[in-house]
Parts: C-alpha cells; structure tokens; sequence
C-alpha cells in the first residue's frame, strides 16, 4: 500500500510540475495598456456631411506582455468600433466587427485602409485636415484608457499616390451599405487611378 501511494504521489507531482511549466511558457497579459505605444495616428478627411470617418495607426508592444485593446472611444463622435475587412473565397469584401485585439509582446499591428481600422461614426463637427481627434483605447482587464491625438489628414503618412487618398473617401462614403456590397478598398481606387 505504501508503494502505491508513494506511485501516486509521484505521478500527481509530476502531473502538477508539468502544469506549471506550461504555464509558465504561455505569455503573460498586461492588465492596462502595459507597455503599448500608438503611432502615426491618424483619421481620413471626409466630404462634408459624411457620418462615417476612418482612423488608423500602429499598435506597437515593446512589452514582455501582451496587450489586449478591448475598444475605443473619442468624445468628438457619436461611437467608434474596431473593424476588419475580410475578402472572401469569391473576392468579395466585407467588414466585421472586432471586439479585441491583442498585440503580443515585442510585437506590432497594424490599422490600415484596407484591414484593420477604426470607424468614428458621427462626428459633433466637421473636421478639415490638420484637426485633432482625440481617441481613447481601453486596454486588458482594467480597461485602462490610452489617450492618443490623430491627426485628420487627406492621405496616410508616407502615401506615394492618389489611389491611397481615394481608397479611403471609397470606404467612408459608402460604409453605411451592407456588408456583401462593400467592393474592395484597394481595386476600386487602383481602377481609378490606372483609368486616369
């Protein structure tokens, strides 16, 4: 009997250590914006009367956690939502809702015209490029607020041509139809710009 329960014993610790080894592997997770950064933020100029702008950046972790962005908000428009486009089997493109997104440590992501993106939907003012939105992520399990100003321009930073301008006015103008008739971002204002 002694045997047995020294067997047992054994194998409940071994069974125990290996639990905590794994645990130990997996990445731990922030809980507030741990060491996040924002850059180039910024939101797309709009044509007067627009109820819909996009804003996009770079979520950058140079933690040795991740972060996990669970929204945003901004007191200039009515609501934001995190969104992504996704094309299908068929080509065709749509927009979805993102409740999170994670940033793993030493990592960056992305929010780009075309993928991931922030809607700002009606706005309490015109904005003219050279404004200053106000944007506000809400991060891990204390939902901790990260401030970040954007600013309204006309093209992203660094955009070498038009298609990049148009690309953006395409998705804001036409945000309010159903998903199924979004068009692809990138081939409509690649169209305009090889047709003009």
């Amino acid at each position: 009997m002694h045997r047995t329960f020294v067997r047992c014993a054994t194998v409940g610790l071994a069974a125990t250590l290996a639990a905590l080894a794994l645990t130990g592997c997996s990445e731990s997770e922030a809980p507030d914006c741990g060491a996040l950064t924002v850059k180039e933020p910024w939101v797309r100029v709009a044509p007067a009367g627009a109820e819909v702008m996009g804003a996009y950046f770079t979520l950058s972790n140079t933690g040795d956690a991740k972060v996990v962005v669970n929204g945003v908000t901004s007191s200039q428009f009515d609501r934001a939502e995190m969104h992504e486009t996704v094309v299908n089997d068929n080509g065709q493109a749509s927009m979805q809702p993102l409740e999170k997104v994670t940033v793993p440590a030493g990592e960056s992501i992305d929010f780009k015209p075309g993928g991931r993106h922030v809607m700002l939907f009606n706005p309490t003012q015109p904005y003219a490029a050279g404004d200053q939105v106000e944007l506000i992520l809400a991060c891990g399990s204390q939902n901790a607020e990260l401030p970040v100003a954007a600013t309204v321009r006309a093209e992203q930073p660094g955009a070498q041509n038009e298609g990049d301008t148009a690309r953006g006015m395409d998705h804001a103008m036409d945000h309010d139809m159903a998903p199924a008739d979004h068009a692809d971002e990138g081939a409509a204002a690649d169209d305009a710009a090889t047709a003009s």
